[in-house]
């Protein structure tokens, strides 16, 4: 539902009370439809688009920029799904959440992530399934669809997999159509630890190792890693053939040819701090820079990037001009540029400042997450 209302009446669908035809199914029903808008209920800058207790995360535009894709957790729900969704693109009522796309309903979690449309409509996202309770996935697999329902979707990718010569892959992250039977991802590890003794919530590590790309033109054809993207952090597109990309630990955003391998410099962010998080369109460049992160090599696990959240910039690739977009008190995390490169949609996450002595503070990032729209320079 809308932006600025409760969170039970943003499970309901649009106008006039009519349910999209692929909307959750096991929404309980209400007697009256909630109000519909294309606005959000706030204006003032940096736009709220999303009120949630859960997580509204991994947005993406629409090829048109009619609309913005997004996973939102309903932790309303015993499940706590992470599930499909849409806003308008200046925000407003929810016009789609699909929740329960396999038939085992909410005896299990389901996830949608990272959902990407093409120009030609076909959906592509990466889902996973777990016993409720329990963060470790029992299916994980990358799948493509021929239209906003992820119900008929195909795995293409089964997940965990491991390729000779290469670290295990159990995650994905930065899904992109690089062409219409081809994407690039970044495939990484994603576990689970306990972070002290007696903590309650396990917290859970992502990492990089190399992006990918996936041949759907070719049945059977094995994801290919890209050399050279080692611990990589961030993938954009600039065109067909060249991709963006950033490396844990690192200001740098590099270019690459993926048909000639050669490789440069785009930017260098410097002294802002550790760049990931990338998107391109419009000539623009959007990043995450800085912020709190932390690039550390754990005896069992490698080299790890621990992060929270950073700052927004927003790079004019022609004159290589920096803009940092104010975040309020906040740290952000996967912008996502539209169509045309003047607005930007990223996960922001609440900064929470308590004094514990005097001259002392204790800064925490909130892990819930809502979606923020923000003019581009």
């Amino acid at each position: 539902m809308a932006t600025g209302a409760p969170k039970d009446l943003r499970l309901l669908a649009l106008a006039g009370g009519v349910w999209l035809a692929l909307a959750c199914g096991h929404t309980d029903p209400f007697t009256t439809s909630p109000p519909v808008t294309q606005q959000p209920f706030d204006p003032a800058p940096p736009i709220r688009l999303t009120y949630n207790a859960g997580a509204d995360r991994f947005a993406s535009w629409l090829p048109d920029g009619s609309g913005i894709l997004y996973s939102a957790q309903q932790v309303d729900r015993p499940d706590h799904d992470l599930c499909l969704a849409m806003l308008p693109p200046d925000g407003g009522t929810q016009t789609r959440l699909i929740c329960d796309f396999t038939r085992l309903g909410r005896d299990t979690t389901n996830a949608i992530e990272s959902a990407v449309l093409s120009p030609a409509g076909q959906l592509a996202f990466f889902k996973s399934r777990s016993d409720v309770g329990d963060p470790r996935p029992t299916v994980s697999a990358v799948a493509v669809g021929t239209s906003l329902d992820p119900v008929t979707a195909q795995e293409v990718q089964r997940i965990p997999y491991t390729l000779p010569g290469e670290l295990p892959v159990s995650g994905i992250s930065a899904l992109r159509w690089q062409t219409e039977d081809r994407l690039l991802y970044v495939g990484g590890l994603v576990t689970q630890r306990v972070p002290c003794e007696n903590c309650p919530i396990l917290d859970t590590i992502r990492t990089g190792y190399k992006i990918t790309q996936l041949d759907l033109g070719v049945p059977g054809s094995l994801p290919a890693p890209v050399p050279g993207t080692d611990f990589a952090s961030g993938l954009a597109l600039s065109g067909a053939d060249e991709i963006l990309y950033t490396l844990s630990g690192d200001s740098r955003v590099y270019r690459r040819s993926l048909s000639t391998g050669g490789t440069g410099i785009a930017f260098d962010f410097g002294a802002a701090g550790v760049a990931r998080d990338l998107d391109v369109a419009g000539g623009r460049l959007a990043a995450v820079v800085g912020g709190r992160v932390h690039f550390s090599v754990d005896p069992e696990l490698g080299p790890i990037q621990w992060d929270s959240g950073g700052v927004l910039h927003v790079v004019d690739l022609a004159t290589g001009e920096d803009h940092t977009l104010d975040p309020g008190r906040r740290l952000f995390r996967r912008p996502a540029l539209s169509p045309g490169g003047d607005r930007l949609v990223a996960e922001g996450s609440e900064l929470i400042i308590v004094p514990v002595a005097e001259a002392v503070i204790d800064t925490t990032v909130s892990k819930a997450t809502d979606l923020f729209l923000l003019a581009v320079p």
